[in-house]
């Protein structure tokens, strides 16, 4: 059988052979501008096919292109509620009380303006035991942004985080989900990986929280990153009062399940992280 297959595969090798031949004596036959032309065309349909190929898995390649998570790997009924732009007066207090009232401990990325703004919801988070991430200072998009730019971004935001007696390890997530050369970079730096999510539930648009929760239902599962937001990154105005009732929702469904809903860091402690959107 191995002989066969050797066999097959010496055939199949020299026929690639005499085509590549071939190709090569009519290419000596065009002109020099023509196989210049072919070439140049070549290449530019090797790049897209290699950036459709495997661009959608380069965090597969953590030395490369850093490290994205978007879920964690585990046994256990363990899912990251998370939530970004805050903190805001309107709702996170809200969400905060919810899920402390439930026993559920969340992670909340906090942009640095927001949390210069409204220190004592700091205080507020800490204590009703959550986590404090670093979302920027600003909420900018960090795919053209510069090695300098990215860094003030995240170092004033785990500078101001620490003068308010933060000491645990921050995780990052940045804004948009956007990440391109530079932002990995950076990050693989700081020794740091992106958290992202599996699944959004648009409530920034705002979303009605019947749609949701059927966004949710078909990708809640364990170790799934859920993002929310409890503010706006780009303005002062974002209605959340949607996020705050399906906060409610969901801690009434999942938690009769047996789902318990943790930090991210605790949620990362009990497996193996997804590099691949699923």
């Amino acid at each position: 059988m191995l002989a066969i297959a050797a066999s097959e595969f010496r055939r199949y090798m020299w026929f690639l052979t005499k085509k590549f031949s071939s190709l090569s004596l009519v290419s000596k036959r065009l002109p020099r501008r023509w196989r210049h032309c072919g070439t140049v065309l070549s290449a530019a349909v090797l790049v897209i096919l290699l950036a459709y190929l495997g661009w959608p898995n380069r965090y597969l390649l953590p030395g490369i292109f850093g490290e994205e998570i978007y879920r964690v790997q585990t046994s256990e009924k363990l899912v990251a509620l998370t939530f970004d732009d805050g903190p805001d007066p309107r709702y996170t207090q809200q969400i905060s009380q919810l899920l402390a009232d439930a026993g559920a401990r969340s992670t909340f990325f906090v942009l640095g303006r927001h949390a210069a703004q409204h220190p004592e919801l700091l205080d507020v988070l800490v204590q009703d035991g959550h986590e404090l991430g670093n979302h920027t200072w600003t909420h900018p998009s960090l795919r053209l942004k510069s090695p300098q730019t990215i860094r003030a971004e995240l170092e004033s935001t785990d500078r101001f985080l620490r003068a308010q007696g933060y000491d645990q390890p921050i995780p990052f997530r940045s804004p948009y989900g956007h990440s391109l050369f530079m932002l990995p970079y950076v990050l693989k730096q700081r020794q740091q990986p992106n958290i992202l999510w599996t699944v959004q539930l648009e409530d920034w648009k705002p979303e009605e929280p019947d749609v949701m929760m059927a966004l949710l239902e078909p990708k809640f599962s364990h170790g799934a990153i859920i993002l929310l937001h409890d503010g706006d990154g780009e303005s002062e105005g974002g209605d959340r009062s949607n996020t705050v009732e399906v906060v409610r929702l969901i801690l009434e469904k999942y938690l009769p399940m047996g789902y318990r809903f943790v930090t991210v860091s605790e949620l990362l402690a009990s497996g193996t992280p997804q590099h691949q959107r699923y």
